[in-house]
């Protein structure tokens, strides 16, 4: 039988030979780090289009908050026709016209334009629970289980422990999982959407404004350019062949 004294050498060199043999297995790149823990908004009702219409006009009228009162109104456009733009252009002049930004109708030297990208990452992102308080469901279950395991068969615990356990769990984790995910329901996702706005004059750019949001992959053609309806199929066209007498 072998010491004890003697395996704990062995064990610590054979830790140290794995260290070394993962250092000489890595790739001579830097390595990956995350970015510090931040926040960003989930765009999910048109109510968050309007705080963001509100916000955007706020800045806006800040920043011509010099210019003479009426000598520059402003004309805002959208780049498309997407369900978004069209929306939000509608909030817009209502937020501008609150703060007494003067809109015009027509084109003008001053233009304000709204533009939208939408960016699907295809990679793969590990997520945890998608739906809120799953842990704390899945650990009532876990405890119900044990429960009934336990207590109809040789009742060595008080009836209703293993569910405590299991839910006290279960809490827990969807604390962890809130605090690393964000309040949003169904946390990050891999589509999100960039707002952009430019106040222009004729070459030259004024002011700007650029946002980011998530939204759930389903809403993306909320953000994406609706297309004309397909023309109507053509009517075919008879023709009579003319014979000579």
């Amino acid at each position: 039988m072998s010491s004890p004294n003697f395996r704990i050498p062995a064990l610590s060199a054979l830790l140290v030979a794995a260290a070394l043999l993962a250092g000489c297995g890595t790739l001579d790149v830097p390595r990956a780090d995350n970015y510090p823990a931040t926040g960003q908004k989930k765009a999910r009702a048109v109510h968050h289009w309007d705080v963001l219409a509100g916000d955007v006009a706020g800045r806006v009228a800040e920043k011509i908050a010099t210019w003479p009162e009426g000598d520059y109104p402003i004309h805002v456009t959208v780049a498309d026709n997407s369900s978004f733009n069209r929306g939000f252009l509608k909030l817009l002049k209502v937020h501008l016209l609150n703060r007494g930004v003067a809109v015009s109708a027509v084109p003008t030297a001053v233009e304000l334009e709204v533009q939208t990208q939408l960016v699907q990452h295809e990679s793969g992102s590990p997520r945890s629970f998608p739906v809120p308080m799953a842990g704390t469901v899945l650990g009532t279950g876990v405890g119900v289980w044990r429960d009934w395991a336990v207590h109809y068969s040789d009742r060595t615990l008080l009836p209703g422990v293993a569910t405590a356990l299991g839910v006290g769990a279960g809490v827990a984790l969807d604390m962890a999982h809130l605090y690393t995910q964000g309040a949003a329901a169904g946390g990050p996702t891999r589509t999100e959407v960039l707002i952009a706005t430019s106040l222009k004059s004729r070459d030259r750019y004024l002011a700007g404004t650029a946002d980011l949001y998530y939204i759930e992959r389903a809403d993306a053609v909320l953000y994406l350019p609706e297309m004309p309806p397909a023309p109507p199929p053509a009517t075919p066209v008879k023709t009579w062949r003319v014979v000579a007498p």
